[in-house]
């Protein structure tokens, strides 16, 4: 189907007609706006109030490409090219994950939480780099790292560090095997890593199954593969006292707590994310 017209209604109408298997109407309605802000920057307000306003037809075109991408379940966030994540413009393509609400939560409470103001602090599998960037962001004086296996997503998180002027190390390291470099005492590993098991791929969205597999499963019998080799690595570079926080899969979050607890850390707390899901872990040396 081809857009009626070059008013911003017609255009409108066409993704509602073109989308409205795909979509609710509430997000149909924020997927017009996004596409809308990006190609014309017009405001919800310019939509509302000038809706009989004409584009050219290039840029009918690219409103026509935006609704085939989704159509074919490409994540919007792959369509605009960024995601907002603490208040930083953060690049992302098909080499990362789309940076989530719940690592903003995580990343929230260590800096509430992390009294030290010149801290170490490694973020493994870092992907986009969002959670290294955002803690360089708000913790001005820490020495950040962050480390992936992907060289496509380091060259995502090298770019994004340049382009938002934060000074954060990135370097690629399978944490599955011995690091190639030096790791320096850490007052913080914090890690996002995979946690689906591949049984569960039929049960995720299609705009989820467009992210990096890579990043994303674990094998079914072995779901807490990277925590295991993420916490023995944390026992070696930690400071005495020195934090491991970890986003988990919400059906494993007690397993990685108890993993934890029997490697020998201390203080190991379960935390709900603003959905009552218990989310990520976070234990401590002694």
């Amino acid at each position: 189907m081809r857009i009626s017209g070059n008013r911003i209604a017609d255009i409108k109408l066409y993704f509602y007609s073109e989308l409205a298997e795909l979509y609710p109407e509430s997000e149909l309605l924020q997927l017009f706006r996004m596409a809308a802000y990006e190609i014309n920057t017009f405001s919800p307000i310019d939509l509302h109030m000038n809706a009989n306003d004409r584009v050219t037809e290039s840029q009918l075109l690219q409103y026509s490409n935006f609704v085939k991408r989704l159509k074919n379940s490409e994540p919007v966030q792959y369509i605009t090219g960024y995601q907002w994540f603490m208040d930083l413009k953060i690049a992302v393509n098909k080499d990362v994950l789309i940076p989530r609400p719940e690592t903003e939560e995580l990343v929230n409470q260590l800096i509430e939480e992390l009294k030290i103001k010149d801290p170490v602090i490694l973020d493994a599998c870092t992907g986009s780099g969002c959670i290294a960037l955002a803690l360089k962001n708000y913790m001005p004086l820490a020495t950040v790292y962050g480390c992936d296996v992907s060289t496509g997503a380091l060259t995502v998180a090298n770019q994004n560090g340049s382009a938002l002027n934060l000074d954060v190390t990135f370097f690629e390291w399978d944490v599955l095997q011995s690091p190639e470099r030096e790791i320096p005492a850490l007052d913080v590993l914090i890690c996002n890593p995979p946690y689906i098991p591949f049984s569960e791929e039929s049960t995720l969205s299609n705009h989820v199954k467009s992210e990096p597999a890579l990043a994303l499963f674990v094998p079914d019998n072995d779901p807490l593969l990277f925590f295991r080799h993420l916490a023995d690595w944390g026992l070696k570079f930690l400071k005495p006292g020195g934090r491991f926080l970890a986003e988990c899969h919400r059906d494993k979050t007690a397993d990685v707590a108890e993993l934890l607890r029997n490697m020998g850390y201390g203080n190991v707390i379960e935390h709900e994310d603003l959905s009552g899901n218990k989310r990520w872990v976070s234990g401590a040396v002694k």
